[in-house]
């Protein structure tokens, strides 16, 4: 009986020393390398928010354009959004003597886009702004909307992303502002469109 139980404890012991052996350090280096080699996925999805200021339209006009915009970006590459633009100045006329009237106008709308993965801190980036816009004569004494129209706002532009943070990205863009529907004393769609350029901060997941 001690015999069979040495025997067995034998083979038990060369059956542990046969499976360590098949275990081969090639086999676990490539099962290391398989961990080595997982790649981390980008993020598919991300949002920002977005600040900028552009100059007037108008060539004699006083102040600025501040805008917001929001946007949701996929695959790191494309994102689609919405805006809001607002002139914050100065620029009058006395349309009906004696009566003195300032403009006003602004434009909200869609917000579509393309950067590229050039991954480095800028990107080059293509976009497009399409909306609806109302301007309008505002008189000065009684701020009564005498003369105002709406109109289509086009903005295709070309720029520059530069992250100075995980969360933070500085832009600037160059495009041409087409308007188009103005039926307005003193100012034709022709005053409105041009060159466009703007400086942005942008705040969010990229």
């Amino acid at each position: 009986m001690r015999a069979i139980l040495v025997v067995v404890a034998l083979m038990v012991v060369f059956g542990q020393a046969m499976a360590q052996q098949s275990a081969t350090p090639g086999d676990s280096l490539s099962v290391d390398s398989l961990h080595v080699e997982k790649e981390v996925l980008p993020r598919k999805y991300g949002f920002w928010l977005a600040a900028y200021l552009e100059p007037v339209y108008l060539k004699h006009a006083d102040g600025a354009n501040l805008a917001l915009g929001l946007s949701f970006v996929s695959n790191e590459q494309y994102h689609i959004g919405f805006y809001g633009n607002a002139f914050r100045g100065q620029f009058s006329e006395r349309l009906i003597f004696p009566n003195e009237f300032s403009m006003r106008y602004g434009h909200a709308g869609i917000w579509l886009g393309y950067k590229t993965d050039l991954e480095k801190p800028f990107d080059f980036t293509a976009d497009l702004k399409v909306g609806e816009g109302k301007v309008f004569w505002e008189r000065t004494d009684n701020f009564y909307n005498m003369f105002e129209d709406f109109a289509l706002f086009i903005n295709p532009t070309v720029g520059v992303d530069y992250k100075v943070l995980k969360f933070v990205a500085l832009h600037t863009e160059i495009g041409y502002r087409a308007v188009r529907g103005l039926d307005l004393p003193e100012v034709t769609d022709a005053d409105f469109s041009g060159l466009s350029v703007n400086f942005m901060i942008k705040v969010g997941l990229f």
